[in-house]
């Protein structure tokens, strides 16, 4: 039986064995007329940083992992860091050999391709990321991110918008002034956003405050903090907002959207919805015209304290009705038209 063991534990120890080759890169460049970096990478992570002065600096680790030392070496080889100056454009590019495809190159391989880049203020960055871990430190400028199966953390950026599209993986932003997003079975947390436009598809995400929020999503679940204007179409999506500041327009297909509080001095909230539930609290002591069109399919939980004038339509069994809710002094908009579904205001 101890023979047994002591085979065994040579077998598993051959078979864990291996060997490591890593070779580096290193490049600093004087600022000069370049006004844009792309860099385009895979199986690997990369760390931005903003510094204050003109050069640029760029770091990169490329490390490979194989049974024998000579297949390490030899597929190190098929990897290199190309780089490339065109009018005001500097290109760094990890590129593989092309007389082996990628499946071959990896097949039996670790491979992990890692960038640390500084760049001086005043510089654009476009990045192309696949399978690994993006940071982005504090930024000053416009930063365009391309990633998938990644996982993004992006600091404070002001002075420019941020452009992220992302498949699979998760994505914290701390602070964006202008955020435009696409996003597709990732999960999503903004802290903080002056404008954001995003499309979202079988994502989960929480927004803490966004002064200007635009939506287009297809599944999965949203929360929200403090929205001040919110807009959208949605499809089967469930929303959960806490705050709405000012004004709510969102056109709905089988979904959901409960808002816990409406200021009292909101301007519009006007939502459009098929199959799909509407709930609204409005703060004490708000005032609004409502206007409720819908057909009978429609189950509502409505306060016996509105007072309500019902009237056809010249759509069939649709009704519409309308009234004066709260405070006078306040002149906010209800405009709800659904179809089928529930509806519940407090």
């Amino acid at each position: 039986m101890k023979n047994l063991l002591l085979v065994l534990g040579i077998i598993v120890c051959m078979q864990t064995h291996a060997e490591i080759r890593k070779k580096e890169y290193s490049k600093i460049l004087l600022k000069g007329d370049i006004e844009e970096v792309v860099l385009s990478n895979r199986n690997g992570g990369v760390e931005v940083s903003q510094t204050a002065g003109d050069t640029i600096h760029v770091e990169a680790i490329v490390s490979v992992v194989a049974k024998t030392q000579k297949k390490a070496d030899e597929l190190s080889d098929y990897i290199r860091i190309e780089e490339e100056i065109q009018d005001k454009y500097l290109s760094l590019t990890t590129a593989f050999d092309k007389s082996m495809t990628f499946d071959q190159l990896l097949a039996g391989v670790e491979l992990n391709i890692t960038y640390k880049v500084s760049l001086p203020k005043g510089i654009k960055l476009r990045l192309v990321n696949t399978d690994g871990n993006v940071f982005v430190d504090n930024y000053a400028g416009d930063l365009n991110l391309d990633l998938k199966s990644c996982n993004l953390r992006v600091g404070e950026l002001t002075e420019g918008e941020l452009s992220v599209k992302q498949t699979g993986g998760d994505c914290k932003i701390l602070r964006a002034e202008q955020l435009n997003g696409e996003f597709k079975t990732c999960t999503v947390r903004i802290e903080k956003a002056n404008t954001a436009q995003l499309v979202l598809k079988d994502c989960e995400g929480r927004f803490e405050t966004i002064e200007k929020l635009n939506l287009t999503t297809e599944g999965g679940g949203m929360k929200f903090g403090e929205i001040e204007d919110m807009t959208g179409t949605s499809s089967s999506t469930k929303y959960e907002v806490q705050d709405i500041g000012n004004s709510l327009k969102m056109d709905m297909r089988m979904g959901e959207i409960n808002v816990r509080n409406i200021h009292f001095n909101f301007s519009t909230v006007e939502i459009t919805g098929t199959y799909s539930k509407v709930g609204l609290s409005f703060m004490e002591g708000a005032g609004y015209q409502f206007e409720f069109k819908h057909n009978k399919a429609v189950k509502t939980d409505i306060p016996k304290s509105f007072k309500l004038t019902q009237r056809p339509t010249s759509e069939k069994n649709v009704i519409l009705e309308t009234g004066f809710i709260g405070d006078k002094k306040y002149n906010g908009k209800v405009i709800l038209n659904l179809r089928f579904g529930n509806m519940y205001i407090q």
